[in-house]
């Protein structure tokens, strides 16, 4: 069942009036447009800083019954980090939907960021007060942290009651979403208008899950043996199993329509959509209050404000610092205890200390390549975003699974894993780990952008071998496509956060990965790589 449409606040009715007295339908249908494909671009920006900022964790170091504070919080962030991620990938689809209702392909491949630290699209220059006693609103990719907590608050500061809707200079992103539920509201549009491009090619809501082992974290130790309740009676005991105390911290209902994930075909399925990304976002509003701390009305899921203020809460640096804060919703008086720092996540080995928006430029060399690819495989990630659009509504849901799935979850996951266990020897990051760096790589045009990510592959590979020749001649990959014949073992788990200095096989580790990336074949010969999008887009030319 939907919740009903957020009703307009008294600055939004009076918007609303004035476009129905000023402006004309075309100029209302040209901002929804741009200002639609724009909210895919604020979407977009997001979704590289937190994940750097995740893939800065390392969740695995302990488990089981004595799991030391700093892993648990290490868990902890890295869930909630990844529910926002998921989320706003959800928020650039509904955009995306609304779109394409309107008969406009979606625009995402080259349009994340050029560089960081970087503002989003539109966003008012000067922030409230940060502790570092600055405003500017530029947001870097960096390790987890108090300051980079305070810049994911920045990019989610809540909107306030009344506050008047903006697309351009805005403060929040809910007043940027206000102006266009405000274009939505105009006595220009119909819902025909929303009926332009065909419904079931779409992203469907089957493609979309809230929640994954990702998102998952404990809230305590935990009997990692202990089997789901019921427990038998010889499994009894005062400590919990590890289903007990899992959190899932996306809600079920966490969304305003009929399912998080919708098609559009009328101005009710946009509002609805809309609303769905505010919520989440900043949380349900109360009128003539403000947002509320969640974002559904069970008040079972968190909204990402209030769940990266109880993150920061827990650094030991929320004790008198001076950041400026929304009245609503009220924060944490006190330090959320047991208090953190990263000096000390750093000293349990549950934080990679990687650079702050780094480049790949600022690599050595081998190492540019090396990053080169992980920027070249999330590029192709927004190729075959775009790409759903033009595939048969009957292959979509193979096409996601093989293409979107495979890539985030068997790919750019893995590769970004193996990578941050790479220590940098020079150089302008001397002494930090690799991390990804996110850049607009070029593919070439889309027809050819396979083609594009094997080249970026294969010097991936040249590389990493070059660096295996420097340590030991013996081990290096003289024929990379062996790695991926069937039956081949999968890649040796090494990881250098725990000691372990076999850089050779983390370097071995690059090569597989970018082959289950572009060459890997199953036991029948069955490509098991990512899906060629060319095909789809040369059909699509032709039409």
């Amino acid at each position: 069942m939907c919740d009903a449409v957020t009703p307009l606040t008294s600055a939004e009715q009076a918007f609303v009036a004035e476009i129905n007295r000023s402006w004309t339908r075309d100029e209302v249908l040209a901002r929804l447009t741009r200002d639609l494909q724009t909210a895919v671009e604020i979407e977009l920006a997001t979704i590289p800083i937190y994940l750097y900022t995740y893939y800065s964790l390392v969740r695995n170091n302990e488990s089981g019954e004595l799991i030391s504070d700093a892993q648990l919080y290490a868990n902890k962030a890295g869930g909630i980090l990844m529910s926002v991620a998921v989320e706003e990938m959800l928020h650039m689809s509904l955009s995306a939907n609304i779109l394409w209702s309107m008969g406009v392909m979606p625009q995402l491949y080259g349009k994340a960021p050029a560089a960081y630290p970087t503002p989003l699209p539109y966003h008012n220059p000067r922030g409230p007060l940060g502790p570092d006693g600055r405003t500017a609103v530029l947001i870097p990719l960096g390790k987890l942290s108090f300051e980079q907590l305070w810049h994911f608050l920045q990019i989610e500061y809540s909107e306030q009651w009344d506050a008047p809707p903006q697309d351009r200079d805005w403060d929040t992103i809910g007043q940027f979403y206000s102006y266009i539920r405000c274009l939505l509201n105009t006595r220009f549009l119909a819902d025909s208008d929303f009926q332009r491009g065909a419904m079931a090619s779409a992203i469907q809501p089957y493609n979309y899950s809230p929640n994954n082992v990702d998102t998952v974290y404990p809230s305590c130790g935990f009997n990692p043996w202990k089997p789901a309740p019921p427990a038998t009676a010889s499994w009894a005991g005062t400590i919990q199993g590890a289903a007990a105390t899992a959190v899932y911290p996306d809600a079920d209902d966490s969304h305003a329509g009929r399912s998080s994930l919708i098609a559009i075909r009328s101005i009710r399925d946009a509002a609805i959509a809309i609303d769905t990304i505010c919520d989440q976002g900043e949380g349900r509003p109360v009128p003539r209050i403000g947002p509320s701390p969640y974002d559904d009305p069970s008040k079972q899921e968190d909204s990402h404000y209030v769940k990266f203020l109880g993150l920061q809460a827990q650094f030991a640096d929320y004790a008198g610092t001076s950041e400026q804060r929304p009245l609503q919703p009220s924060p944490p008086t006190d330090v959320i205890q047991p208090a953190v720092t990263g000096k000390e996540l750093l000293a349990a080995d549950v934080l990679v200390d990687v650079p702050d928006s780094p480049v790949a430029a600022g690599y050595p060399e081998h190492y540019v390549d090396i990053t080169n690819f992980c920027s070249a495989c999330f590029q192709y990630m927004l190729v075959m975003t775009e790409t759903i659009y033009l595939v048969p509504p009957a292959q979509q849901k193979l096409f996601f699974n093989e293409g979107l799935h495979r890539s985030m979850i068997w790919v750019l996951d893995k590769y970004v894993r193996t990578i941050r266990q790479i220590p940098i020897p020079d150089g302008a990051y001397s002494g930090k780990c690799m991390g990804p760096t996110f850049e607009n790589v070029s593919l070439g045009d889309r027809i050819h952008a396979f083609e594009g990510l094997k080249a970026y592959g294969d010097k991936a590979i040249a590389a990493a071998n070059a660096l295996i020749h420097r340590h030991d001649p013996r081990r290096v990959v003289a024929h990379p496509g062996h790695l991926q014949r069937p039956g081949r073992a999968t890649a040796k788990a090494v990881k250098i956060e725990k000691a372990d200095d076999d850089l050779v096989s983390i370097l071995q580790n690059v090569i597989y990965y970018v082959g289950v990336a572009t060459c890997k074949t199953g036991t029948d010969n069955a490509p098991m790589h990512l899906p060629d999008v060319g095909p789809y887009w040369a059909a699509a030319r032709q039409r």
